[in-house]
């Protein structure tokens, strides 16, 4: 599939399916080592190429399944880009050489140098220290302009509502080109509480088996598809009301604004205020202080 991206992909998506059958005890191929003897494979790679990387001189920030992000130790973006492909074959030999060594055998294995990043942000896992896999952002460098990439984050879930989306997004523009945030902070929560993002309140989530099956929860998006004007079908958009979840073809109260603030707009600035050394959340919307008045 040399230089056919269509088909690069669809054996992949092959040899994905291989790895699943393998693994899979209901499936007239399972094979336990074999499925086994192809994740060790991966690992013994990666870890090839980190050490690779740090005999170059470079850290890794970050390992995934089948790829690394590593430190250029290059502020300039144009020239962090250069060295990226000598990094690239640099990394590829000592792979190349580990392999040979360690097994005997050539490697065909060849590494893609794929972007290179400005900016970068990994949240921590909620709870801990380490970083959550598969949940980063940052400013791609493509030419001469940096979008922002995001993957895994809530500004790509379905399950957020579109308001968090927009808030993440906006929240990490303003943090990588280094301008304030408290302001746009206070201005979104306002802007919230008076209604002007009502039409991008809804949560979008399936329905994994009948609803009667439903017995010891009862989640929000189950509460709204029982109730009239959820359409019957597995996937249920709703919105967070006064009343409860409600299906937005069958509202009957007015969006329970506080819902957002905390459950949506809160978790997701608290998770990047905390790298910011300044306010969090509540300190930057006051809410300490409003509570105090009711209590």
């Amino acid at each position: 599939a040399a230089g056919d991206p269509v088909g690069a992909q669809a054996i992949k998506i092959l040899m994905n399916s291989l790895f699943g059958v393998l693994g899979a005890p209901a499936c007239r191929f399972f094979s336990p080592a074999l499925a086994n003897a192809i994740t060790t494979t991966g690992q013994h790679v990666i870890r090839a190429a980190v050490d690779a990387v740090g005999a170059l001189g470079h850290s890794v920030i970050y390992g995934d399944t089948d790829s690394l992000f590593v430190d250029a130790s290059e502020p300039d973006t144009a020239r962090a880009a250069a060295r990226a492909e000598t990094l690239r074959a640099a990394i590829g030999d000592a792979v190349g050489a580990a392999i040979t060594r360690d097994f005997g055998c050539p490697s065909f294995l060849e590494l893609e140098f794929e972007k290179v990043y400005a900016r970068f942000f990994m949240p921590e896992v909620r709870g801990g220290t380490a970083g959550s896999k598969k949940r980063y952002a940052g400013l791609v460098v493509t030419d001469g302009v940096e979008p922002l990439d995001v993957v895994g984050l809530e500004a790509v879930r379905r399950d957020w509502s579109g308001v968090a989306r927009r808030f993440q997004r906006e929240l990490l523009a303003l943090v990588f080109h280094d301008r304030p945030v408290a302001d746009f902070v206070r201005a979104f929560v306002a802007d919230l509480r008076a209604g002007r993002f009502d039409a991008e309140l809804a949560y979008r989530k399936a329905i994994r088996k009948p609803l009667a099956e439903y017995t010891k929860t009862t989640p929000p998006h189950v509460k709204a598809a029982r109730k009239p004007g959820a359409g019957g079908g597995r996937l249920v958009t709703y919105v967070v009301t006064r009343a409860g979840p409600e299906p937005v073809d069958g509202l009957t109260a007015a969006p329970d604004h506080d819902h957002y603030v905390v459950h949506q707009l809160r978790p997701i600035a608290d998770a990047v205020l905390r790298f910011l050394d300044g306010p969090d959340f509540d300190a930057i919307t006051d809410a300490r202080r409003q509570l105090s008045l009711f209590s």
